[in-house]
Parts: structure tokens; C-alpha cells; sequence
């Protein structure tokens, strides 16, 4: 007997009373993917774990199946969050399904933005959870001088990501009909 091949990023496999957060990024390529495993891991082991499923997606076409980014894989894995595989392009179908949408740059807002007809759901960027004054938007990894050192780069990155994804935890009940 052979075994069906799932694709479980098809929508079909999961309950329509699942929650969907879906983080959008750029790229695709290592923010959007490494929010989706930071708030996977905040999930895991609540009540809410099995009822809010987490995607990520790039607003850019042209990064459509590129290679998650390297460095940050090699980081982020360190502090226990592994994102592999490759960068997926958002769709009209990924906006209209998604609950909740997180844009992560100014990039992915604008997307949003120009999409709007199609979000069913709640959108908002991530620094809507970080302190006033802040920038609502989590830096480019690849959009850095070359003398800024990449480790510190990346550590920023992921520090706000964090705190960006722990403050949307603790405020997924209000956001969002659970």
C-alpha cells in the first residue's frame, strides 16, 4: 500500500474553527518563518495548542521558493528555533483565511494594504506590541550596512521578534474569538 502524499499547508486538513495567525514578511525567508516557529513554541503545550495554526509568507513574488536564509537558520536554531525548507509567496487565498495577520515590515503592511478587500481577518504590525516610539516593523536582515557586524544584526532581530510574538501571545485571547 502506498501512503497519500499531504501537503499540510493545504487548508483542507484542518478544522474550520482553527485559529490562523499568518506572518508576513518581504521575503519570506527569515522573519516571517522564524515568527511562525517562536509563536508555534509559545503555543505548544496550552490550551490553545491544536486550536491556532501558524504560517508564514513573503509579500514579494520573485522570493517564491527561495531557500530560508542560512544565517538565520544557523542562529535562530541556537535558541532552540528551527526554521528550514523554503520561502513561500502569500496569496489571496493564504489573506482571506488568515484570522490574524502580523506584518512584520513596511513591506508586507503595504501588501496588506493594497489586498484589503481580500482580509477577512484582523491585520496588524508587530510593534503594535512594543513600547511607544518604537519602530513598528522588525529589521531586514539583508538590509544592513557592511560593516555592521551580521551577529549583532541578527541577535536584534530576533530579540524583537521574541518579544514581538510573547507580547501577541499573551494578547491572542482579546485579539481573536477563542
Amino acid at each position: 500500500l502506498s501512503r497519500p502524499n499531504y501537503n499540510w499547508d493545504d487548508e483542507s486538513y484542518f478544522s474550520n474553527d482553527l485559529t490562523k495567525i499568518l506572518f508576513l514578511s518581504k521575503r519570506g525567508m527569515s522573519r516571517s518563518p522564524l515568527a511562525r516557529e517562536m509563536m508555534r513554541s509559545l503555543l505548544e503545550g496550552t490550551q490553545l495548542f491544536g486550536r491556532v495554526r501558524c504560517t508564514s509568507r513573503g509579500v514579494l513574488q520573485a522570493y517564491d521558493q527561495c531557500p530560508i536564509d542560512v544565517r538565520m537558520s544557523k542562529f535562530s536554531s541556537k535558541l532552540g528555533y528551527f526554521i528550514q525548507g523554503f520561502s513561500r509567496f502569500a496569496t489571496l487565498p493564504d489573506i482571506a483565511s488568515a484570522d490574524l495577520i502580523i506584518t512584520l515590515d513596511h513591506e508586507s503592511e503595504e501588501f496588506v494594504r493594497v489586498h484589503s478587500l481580500y482580509v477577512h481577518g484582523i491585520s496588524r504590525p508587530i510593534g503594535i506590541f512594543f513600547d511607544s516610539g518604537s519602530s513598528p516593523y522588525i529589521l531586514d536582515p539583508y538590509d544592513r550596512e557592511d560593516s555592521n557586524d551580521v551577529d549583532n544584526h541578527y541577535d536584534e532581530i530576533v530579540s524583537s521578534i521574541e518579544f514581538g510574538c510573547s507580547k501577541l501571545f499573551s494578547h491572542l485571547p482579546a485579539l481573536i474569538d477563542i
